[in-house]
């Protein structure tokens, strides 16, 4: 369960730095600010998921 949890972390945390790339591309302000709200809100899924992965039983000794 704790590498299915810290994969969906990944995935979160790379879509989120795409849609950061893509708002800096963005060429006018609905798109900039279209992917820079996606943004935030897989940075704030991915840190659900730290959150989560933090207080599973033996996250400890895997992040060791």
């Amino acid at each position: 369960m704790l590498t299915d949890l810290q994969s969906k972390l990944e995935k979160y945390e790379s879509k989120a730095a795409h849609c950061t790339r893509a708002a800096q591309e963005a060429t006018s302000e609905p798109i900039r600010e279209f992917y820079l709200g996606l943004a935030h809100y897989y940075a704030d899924l991915a840190t659900d998921f730290r959150w989560v992965i933090a207080k599973q039983p033996g996250a400890q000794m895997a992040a060791e």
